[in-house]
């Protein structure tokens, strides 16, 4: 028997992958029942009304890689050039799907919810697999290599392997 660490993702590929797994507990990045506010219920109406199923992660973040655009070219007064858009983006703080997004300025991270889930059936129509266990809101500690760590300031540091 071997024990996998994963976190549940996007509604098409979760019945063929997670079937053993009805009970269990694990973290997901989005599903489109679990934000409660006004964007998340535009974005799911406009999916379902052009796709005819709800949306899926991918549409969530394109979503608010959309969103952080628009407020990036906002700050830099309509300058669209790397130079402007990188440190008019840095702190930034905006509204998406998931909520509030703010983007750290020290390494780009985009600090968001993310949901601690009950996988409860794979069948629903609609895609409702999961029951809400708890929101989080993790604040991962900076990964930048090492030459470019300075940028860190006082975020601890880790590293992608762990160590």
């Amino acid at each position: 028997e071997m024990a996998v660490g994963a976190s549940f993702f996007d509604n098409r590929t979760m019945p063929a992958i997670f079937g053993p797994l009805i009970g269990q507990t694990s973290g997901i990045l989005y599903h489109y029942d679990l934000p409660d506010n006004e964007i998340n219920d535009w974005l799911t109406e406009k999916i379902k009304a052009e796709v005819g199923t709800p949306p899926d992660l991918f549409d969530a973040d394109g979503m608010n890689a959309a969103l952080l655009l628009v407020a990036g070219l906002k700050s830099s007064g309509g300058d669209a050039s790397s130079a402007a858009l990188i440190p008019a983006m840095e702190g930034l703080e905006f509204d998406g799907p998931k909520g509030k997004i703010y983007i750290r300025p020290e390494d780009h991270v985009a600090i968001q919810d993310m949901y601690i889930v009950k996988l409860l059936n794979l069948d629903d129509p609609d895609f409702k697999y999961y029951e809400l266990v708890s929101t989080t809101r993790p604040n991962p500690p900076c990964l930048l290599p090492e030459s470019m760590q300075d940028r860190c300031g006082d975020l601890p540091i880790g590293s992608l392997s762990g160590q």
